[in-house]
This record gives structure tokens, sequence and C-alpha cells, in this order.
């Protein structure tokens, strides 16, 4: 006989397997590298609604399995209120060979180190390609790292510009080998050109090693006098109550965002609507120098929408949420907001004919129906009255 007491735990945790759902970021991926002989793991991760017929901005994160959940989780919060583009998440797998992969050269912080032009091979020649052979991607590439993560992209952009579009170095190992990086640093500052179109995020904590920001400081001072002659955007933060660990957290949200700085709707333009969704995204799309156009997210024309009829404006309201219908038309939540629309101007026909459509496309795609209903159910009742 089962005591009541273990038959109440019995029944929550029945209750939560049966109710419960898993909730995926990404993937984990492995690739045979010929180039480093060993087997290397990734992790991968898409926007909200991705589609693979449209093309994304891809961002590599070096050295950041740890950092999975917050990369993917980061880029899509930032994607959803329109800070960014929709962008794929690439996180490698250093934690078995950072000084090695890491690092240009050896010394006595990294014994094991030099293989960072070998990394950057396999990067280049075998991780990319794998990436570009499985998704659509666009010819605008970031490389993010923090640490010796920070110091590979550095190395990357000073010694090969041309691999990625943006660079994004967290407290980067500055103090590599005798300050080794800076002596880079001062070669590619000697060719203006290869600053052309190239974006650059350095940031730095309260770091214990006076070597360590007595190079940064020093590499700032370069940027200032040398790359603002150059056709480059670069800007830089110094976090003086964060630490070598925590500054991941908020110098990844300010890289991207100085990335992006110019990708944010500005608010008279979100007023005009579907109007002004769509000329902000044109105008962006150029900018960006996109080969394909990234179409707007579906969570941001809803969540611009709904703000704009709680300001009072419900035919620009209309216009976007008709929008989105246009842009994602199997989306269940699409129609379904476009119902609660019709719903809320007392226009239940049209209400009760977008709610079943949105409920035979939740249906179609195994989601749970059981919201949708619900709000069928809540117009059919209001036809009755």
């Amino acid at each position: 006989m089962i005591k009541a007491g273990l038959f109440f735990i019995l029944f929550c945790v029945i209750t939560n397997q049966l109710f419960s759902q898993v909730i995926a970021i990404g993937t984990e991926e492995k690739i045979n590298s010929n180039i480093l002989n060993e087997e290397r793991v990734y992790y991968i991760s898409t926007p909200d609604n991705y589609d693979n017929t449209q093309a994304y901005p891809v961002l590599y994160v070096i050295d950041g399995n740890e950092l999975f959940k917050l990369n993917s989780s980061a880029v899509n919060f930032l994607t959803n209120r329109g800070f960014m583009p929709p962008t794929i998440v690439i996180v490698i797998d250093n934690s078995n060979h950072r000084d090695r992969d890491l690092t240009p050269t050896k010394s006595d912080w990294s014994p094991t180190g030099g293989g960072a032009e070998k990394f950057l091979s396999f990067l280049t020649n075998e991780l990319m390609p794998e990436i570009e052979k499985n998704y659509k991607t666009q010819p605008h590439k970031t490389i993010y790292g923090s640490s010796l993560g920070g110091l590979f992209a550095l190395y990357v952009l000073f010694n090969h510009p041309d691999k990625f579009d943006n660079y994004i170095a967290i407290s980067p190992s500055l103090y590599h080998d005798n300050r080794l990086i800076f002596d880079h640093a001062l070669s590619y500052f000697s060719k203006p050109s290869t600053g052309d179109n190239k974006f650059v995020f350095l940031s730095l904590a309260d770091e214990a090693y006076q070597e360590l920001r007595e190079t940064f400081r020093n590499t700032i001072d370069l940027f200032k006098s040398k790359a603002n002659s150059m056709n480059m955007r670069w800007s830089h933060k110094v976090y003086d109550t964060e630490t070598h660990e925590t500054s991941k957290l908020v110098g990844l949200n300010d890289g991207l965002r100085s990335l992006h700085e110019f990708w944010f709707v500005p608010f008279y333009q979100r007023d005009r609507g579907a109007d002004g969704l769509q000329d902000r995204f044109k105008l962006l799309n150029h900018l960006y120098g996109f080969n394909e156009e990234i179409k707007i997210p579906e969570n941001l024309v809803n969540r611009i929408g709904y703000n704009i009829l709680r300001e009072g404006k419900p035919e620009k309201a209309y216009s976007l949420f008709k929008l989105n219908v246009e842009l994602y038309p199997n989306s269940p939540n699409a129609y379904d907001s476009l119902a609660e629309y019709f719903e809320g101007q007392k226009k239940n026909i049209e209400a009760k004919k977008y709610y079943e459509v949105a409920l035979n496309k939740a249906k179609k795609k195994n989601l749970d129906i059981s919201y949708y209903r619900q709000n069928l159910e809540r117009v059919l009742e209001n036809l009755k009255n």
C-alpha cells in the first residue's frame, strides 16, 4: 500500500513528466578534422523561426562551450527585440586544447601553445565550409572570444583580417609571449587598407595582471591614433566592477550592441506600422550588404504591433499583424495575433476565421493546441451572445 505522502510525491513527479517539455536551444555536432588530425566538437543554435530558405549572418564563438546557453539565448533575445539581425551561433569547444589552439607561439604561460595558425586553418577550411554546406549563410561573419579566445580573435584580425568581418575580444590575453600581439598590431596598422569595413570591439575587466592592463591601454591608444583614419568602426569598454569571468556576460551584450548599433528600428518608424518597418529593413539590408534580404523577425513584428495597439493606433497595429501573416504564412502565432486584433475590435466573425486558421496550423505542426482552442471557443461564445 502506498502511503498518502509518497503517493503525492509520485503524483507530482508523474504530472511533471507528463506536462513538462524540453526546450532545445541548439545541438551538439562533431566534425573530423584532417588538419588537426582529431575529432572536434561544436555547438550550433539557429534563430527562432529558422527558415532554411533564408540566409543568415554567423557568429563564431571561440572557446565558448561553457557559455553556449548564454550565447544562444542572448542572441535570440537581442534579435527578437530588434537589436540585431537573426544570426546563426556556432560555439567551438576548445576545452581540451586551449593553449595549443588559441596561441600563436609557445610561452611560459602557454607551454603547449603555438597552434593558432593551424586552428584558424581548421576553422576556415573545414568548419566554415561544413556550416555553409548545411545552412544558408550571409557573407557577414563575426568572431567572439574572451581571454585566450580574445587573444586568438585579435591574432586573426592582425594577421588574417579577411577571414572575418567583425571581431569582438573580451579581456584578451595580451600579455602572451612578451606582448607579442601588440607587435602584430603595429604591423597591421602600418597597412591602412587592412581595416576597410571591419568592426572591432575590445574590453577589459578589473584584471589582476599589470602587464595585461598596460598592454590593453597601449592597444587602445594605437586604435585611437590609427583606426579612426581607416574605414573601420571600433569601440571599447573598461569594466572596473567586473572580473575576468563576469566580463564575458556584459562584453557579449556590449559587443553585439556596438556591432549592430544601427539595427534598432527608431520609434518614429515603428509608429508608421508595416510601412515603417519594411522601409527600415530595406535600408538595413542595404547597409549590411546582405546578398539576400533578411526577413523581419516574427516576434519583433508582433511585439511592435501590440505596443502600437496599446498606444491607441489600431490601423497601424493591424498593418503589422497582417504583415506577419504574409511573412510567416505557416505560423499559428501570426494568425492568432491577427485574430486577437479583430476580437479586440469587436469583429468576432473575422476573429473566428483567423483563430480557426491558427488552430489548424498548430495541429499540422503537432503543437500544443489547448491555447488556440481556448481562444476559438471564447470567440464562439462571443458570437452566441
